[in-house]
């Protein structure tokens, strides 16, 4: 898991450098070229290596053992990061629709179309390059899967861009040339749709792992198929299991109820049975930390002590 922890560190290594370079150049761009499209790029890319700053700091200070102020690792850090980075980029958008509200209210807004359009090709192949990266590496943590799709959209935000620059340079030479003020306030609006969808999904996501609810049905189908496939094997007819992920990690609580046809009847037999389980999961599962949890029990126990 130590060399799975390094690559994820390198892989936002990437995306941070790549943030630090939209933003500066966004925000430059933007201010020159009076476009709110672009500086809205810019920030966005700001925000972007805030996030990836502190992901990086996450995904490190999750490796670092500490087992006297966190018994159960610091895997809660990753949903909590992911819910800050998701609360911020939702802000940035609200705010993004109410300025661009306001200024077709007012007119539209004239900008510099061709330092526009000369952003918006560079941010879109740049974007695209880091988002592949991103993509190839999606399942080795949930903190790359969240950079991906900020990448992803922000690829998908700099394509309209450059669909609504050229746009201007059409309608330039036709009588409709008076909307040409609106378009770079609409493509902000649009963006602003696109881009709220993504920081309200990984709320979503990580509020369910902080307050601990089940596991995804995919992770719980394949765990329940190992465990289910195993205890056939042992003839243990009747088993409870409770499976929930925060973050890295994949929580595993296992209560096999047992009889006198089990072929677990010894604490020895009780040991091969849990190595044989986690050989398993381990194999299964490559890109998670596991905490998993065996009880062996002739009648059904609740685990909540009143």
């Amino acid at each position: 898991m130590k060399k799975s922890s390094n690559e994820i560190s390198h892989i936002l290594v990437i995306s941070t450098v790549g943030a630090l370079i939209f933003s500066v150049t966004g925000i430059f761009l933007g201010i020159i070229s009076n476009s709110d499209m672009v500086l809205l790029d810019g920030l966005y890319a700001v925000l972007s290596l805030l996030i990836s700053t502190l992901s990086l700091f996450t995904s490190i200070t999750i490796k670092k053992p500490n087992r006297e102020s966190f018994p159960f690792g610091k895997y809660i850090f990753q949903p909590l990061t992911i819910i800050f980075n998701s609360s911020i980029l939702l802000l940035l958008c609200i705010l993004s629709l109410i300025s661009s509200i306001y200024a077709i209210m007012q007119g539209g807004r004239n900008i510099n179309a061709n330092i526009g359009l000369f952003y918006g090709v560079f941010s879109f192949i740049g974007c695209g390059i880091i988002c592949l990266l991103l993509s190839k590496n999606r399942k080795k943590s949930d903190l790359i899967y969240a950079e991906m799709l900020q990448w992803l959209l922000d690829t998908c935000v700099s394509f309209g861009l450059v669909l609504g620059f050229i746009l201007m340079f059409i309608l330039k030479y036709t009588e409709l040339s008076w909307l040409i003020p609106y378009i770079d306030p609409f493509l902000v609006l649009v963006a602003g749709i696109i881009l709220i969808v993504m920081p309200i999904r990984l709320l979503y996501k990580s509020g369910k792992e902080i307050i601990s609810m089940s596991a995804s049905e995919e992770v719980q189908y394949d765990i329940y198929n190992i465990v289910k496939k195993k205890n056939l094997e042992y003839n243990i007819r009747e088993e409870d299991i409770r499976i929930s992920k925060m973050g890295q990690v994949i929580y595993i609580d296992l209560q096999n109820i047992v009889d006198k046809y089990s072929y677990i009847q010894t604490i020895e037999e009780a040991d091969i049975y849990r190595n044989e389980i986690i050989d398993e999961i381990n194999r299964n599962f490559t890109n998670f930390d596991k905490w998993l949890n065996i009880s062996f029990t002739e009648k059904y126990y609740s685990r909540q002590i009143n």
